[in-house]
């Protein structure tokens, strides 16, 4: 009660001296005592902020994992799914032009046979990929003669460059027929194609066989499937 009395007296002094009189309590000095409340809401603030360091670790987590979960699936995808090419020089005119951007069927089309016209990509020498159409198939009998194919004997009427006349046939002179796995592959251009009527290139193996061409994505007038 003394040291109340003690304490109220220099409150009283400080009212006087500095007119801080908001700052005064008349009530009684067992209110003011509340130190313990004051304790009780820092430690609060202090969990909170532990907490939300935590959460915030949490989610930093989170995003690296999806990142590099993407990134994974990303590489999983084009190493044996599906793959981005783009389209180098002239050979495929006109159904494929330079800096197309194409995606490559890397798996699906094993499920079922390549046909006949469809556009592959297949590595030439280890060194190169080369993408063409696929003309002879695995036990056909091929000729090249007054610039149009003859398979087994007949002329490819469904051939779509069939009104391109070939000035070169090859090694496609003279009949050849096709082993097992084995393709015979022009380009659309054919009078301005690397392809198996020369020595060098051959027909192709189904082993060096990449994919085929799925759809184009670019330039995004062109968007769609490769026929």
């Amino acid at each position: 009660m003394i040291e109340d009395s003690l304490d109220f007296c220099k409150d009283i002094q400080r009212y006087y001296e500095l007119e801080e009189v908001d700052k005064l309590d008349f009530r009684g000095y067992s209110h003011r005592k509340e130190s313990p409340k004051e304790t009780k809401v820092e430690t609060i603030v202090v969990t909170k902020e532990t907490n939300n360091d935590e959460a915030g670790l949490r989610v930093y987590t989170k995003i690296v994992a999806i990142i590099l979960f993407a990134l994974i699936f990303v590489r999983i995808v084009n190493a044996y799914i599906v793959e981005e090419t783009i389209v180098s020089g002239t050979s495929m005119n006109p159904t494929l032009q330079g800096s197309d951007t194409l995606l490559i069927d890397k798996i699906f089309y094993k499920i079922g046979d390549l046909k006949r016209f469809d556009v592959i990509v297949f590595d030439y020498n280890e060194s190169a990929l080369y993408i063409k159409r696929i003309i002879g198939l695995p036990g056909d009998r091929i000729k090249i003669n007054d610039g149009h194919v003859y398979i087994n004997g007949s002329l490819l009427n469904d051939d779509p460059l069939i009104n391109d006349k070939m000035t070169y046939a090859g090694i496609a002179e003279n009949e050849i027929t096709l082993g097992e796995d084995e393709y015979f592959v022009l380009g659309d251009n054919r009078n301005n194609s690397y392809d198996s009527r020369y020595e060098q290139v051959g027909v192709v193996k189904g082993k060096y066989i990449i994919g085929r061409v799925w759809l184009r994505i670019f330039p995004i007038s062109k968007f769609g499937s490769v026929n």
